[in-house]
């Protein structure tokens, strides 16, 4: 516990002194704001408003601009070596293994219907609708598959693949955005269908291994069987420079290092508006939420992954920007979007003045 305070801590000092973010043998190359042409004033009263407020429940901090790691703060126990649980911002991992598991054939495209998948379920399905065999791996992605979410009534359950499936549809599919995280368990599993591999070793060999990601927890649903499927749908912890990683992937059109992980076909798909979504009414692509900000008279486009408590990958291509946040106010509306108040007030006005 005390390295973790003392890790915090030391991140901390290391931006207020205007050195480069945490030196780690981990691949990211870190520079200071200033190298970059960046103030880093502005981001050092963004740590002293978040370190004032005892309640803010904000644990990490960084920021990528072109490629380096030019911020990075940890606060309250939490440490760069730490996992943190990502909630539903897992969803945009789901989306990318999908985008792999077709670039590399195992699924002939994101038009796939659901149900070809699971033949077992046939004759068994609950409110059944013939409208279901039209649901694809795109409606699902784009969360208009019709399906009402129903969440915390599928964490009781057995077979959360089943409920997914027997869900009375709300509306026509492709018609109406509807958030059901059961979807997207339900996406992972046709990857480990179609693979014959499950999450975890396809996460590995496709995604994770080539992003040099090596250590992350992804727990384990109930499945008819015991099957041992992912929750493909929320609960990934991955540290937050990995996070970071996932984000850089997207803002370099699918290349990390050099090497093609992800096809630019599948990013360029992922990130358009397909729905809009019925939170805030922001744009809705293949599990990223995308919206326009307005930063000193300047449009500036993101793509982003939020998950519950204030899970955050924020991305802005024309900033060259990726901002990391997580948090702890699982469930505490509006608290949990706090970080977007800060990077209105505190970051995006470093960038987008660059």
């Amino acid at each position: 516990m005390k390295f973790r305070q003392m890790a915090g801590m030391v991140a901390a000092f290391a931006v207020l002194a205007g050195t480069p973010a945490l030196a780690r043998e981990d691949g990211w190359q870190s520079a200071t704001p200033q190298a970059h042409g960046l103030d880093p004033a502005p981001l050092d009263a963004m740590v002293a408003e978040i370190r004032s407020e005892a309640d803010i429940g904000i644990s990490a901090v960084l920021l990528v601009h072109r490629g380096e790691l030019v911020h990075e703060t940890y606060f309250g126990e939490w440490g760069p070596d730490d996992l943190h649980n990502m909630r539903s911002a897992s969803k945009t991992v789901t989306s990318a293994l999908v985008g792999i598991a077709i670039d590399h054939g195992f699924i002939p495209s994101a038009e796939a219907t659901v149900l070809d998948y699971f033949p077992e379920y046939e004759g068994e399905i609950a409110n059944w609708d013939e409208a279901k065999r039209d649901i694809t791996l795109a409606h699902i992605l784009t969360m208009t598959s019709g399906v009402r979410g129903n969440e915390d009534a599928m964490y009781p359950t057995d077979d959360w693949i089943k409920f997914y499936l027997d869900q009375p549809l709300a509306h026509p599919p492709g018609e109406t955005f509807s958030y059901a995280t059961s979807g997207v368990v339900t996406l992972g599993n046709v990857i480990t269908r179609a693979s014959g591999q499950r999450i975890p070793a396809f996460a590995d060999t496709y995604l994770f291994g080539p992003l040099g990601i090596t250590e992350y927890r992804w727990p384990i649903t109930n499945s008819r069987g015991s099957q041992g499927l992912a929750m493909t749908g929320g609960g990934l912890s991955l540290r937050p420079r990995d996070m970071a990683r996932f984000g850089q992937l997207y803002l370099d059109r699918g290349v990390w290092n050099g090497e093609r992980i992800l096809s630019e076909d599948w990013i360029e798909a992922s990130v358009a508006p397909h729905a809009v979504s019925d939170l805030h009414g922001e744009d809705f692509g293949y599990l990223w939420r995308m919206r326009d900000w307005d930063v000193a008279g300047r449009r500036v486009r993101s793509w982003e992954a939020w998950g519950n408590g204030g899970q955050f990958i924020m991305i802005f291509p024309d900033l060259e920007l990726v901002a990391v946040f997580t948090g702890e106010n699982y469930g505490r509306w509006p608290e949990m979007e706090r970080p977007f108040a800060l990077m209105e007030d505190y970051v995006l006005p470093v960038f987008a003045g660059q």
